[in-house]
């Protein structure tokens, strides 16, 4: 994916705020990047920033992590809403 294609995915969904050239994504929003690494797929889940300017595409997660690649090896990207599960318990009431 390019820089214009990365971008307009971005600025379709909902919640995701653009700074610049950085897409602000809010914690609630699960959104996971696709990395092609020649025979193998890396993916970047919970990504809370990704910057598109300049020759390489920037990905911070909600961990702290910081991830480089060029944007032609942005293959996908997959968003979804986080699950705010209730505890469990063992099954007994």
């Amino acid at each position: 994916m390019a820089h214009l294609v990365i971008g307009k995915v971005l600025d379709g969904i909902q919640g995701v705020k653009k700074d610049g050239a950085t897409y602000v994504v809010p914690e609630e929003l699960d959104l996971t990047l696709f990395i092609s690494m020649g025979q193998e797929v890396l993916q970047v889940a919970r990504a809370s920033r990704v910057e598109t300017g300049g020759e390489t595409v920037t990905i911070a997660t909600h961990k702290g992590e910081r991830f480089f690649f060029p944007p032609d090896h942005v293959v996908g990207l997959r968003v979804g809403v986080e699950q705010k599960t209730a505890r469990s318990s063992a099954g007994f009431r």
